[in-house]
């Protein structure tokens, strides 16, 4: 199944965690896994936990897993809901969404402002110089 529905309101389509989990590691590992402390590809899978991939660098001996040093890393918010708002929060308001997932506003809120301040706004992932 490629989209869940929300049991509480069966009209919102959520990516399935499954599905999220995929789209994040074709996003994050786009040139394959690689240690975040040393950089090197030298690593070892280590199987799965829950929803991430655990893995170790052969070289510096550092243990990560998918979410190390990003900000879903401490995050018990499904990949599929912080999906949903990612694609819907230039739609929808912070209310609309909470109604829709059945979180709180504050909860939404948070997610939706990490978004803007972490890749929305982010020089590094967009370059803003226009052409005249």
């Amino acid at each position: 199944m490629l989209i869940m529905t929300n049991e509480s309101n069966p009209k919102v389509k959520i990516p399935d965690e499954k599905v999220a989990m995929a789209f994040f590691r074709s996003i994050r590992w786009v040139n394959g896994v690689y240690c975040p402390k040393c950089n090197s590809y030298n690593i070892n899978n280590r199987g799965q936990q829950g929803r991430v991939r655990r893995y170790s660098c052969k070289d510096c001996g550092t243990n990560f897993n998918d979410f190390t040093g990003t900000f879903f890393h401490k995050s018990r918010i499904p990949l599929g809901v912080m999906l949903y708002v990612l694609f819907n929060m230039e739609s929808k308001t912070v209310t609309q969404m909470a109604d829709e997932l059945d979180y709180s506003r504050q909860c939404i809120s948070r997610i939706s402002k990490l978004f803007k301040d972490k890749l929305l706004t982010n020089s590094e992932f967009f370059d803003f110089d226009e052409e005249e």
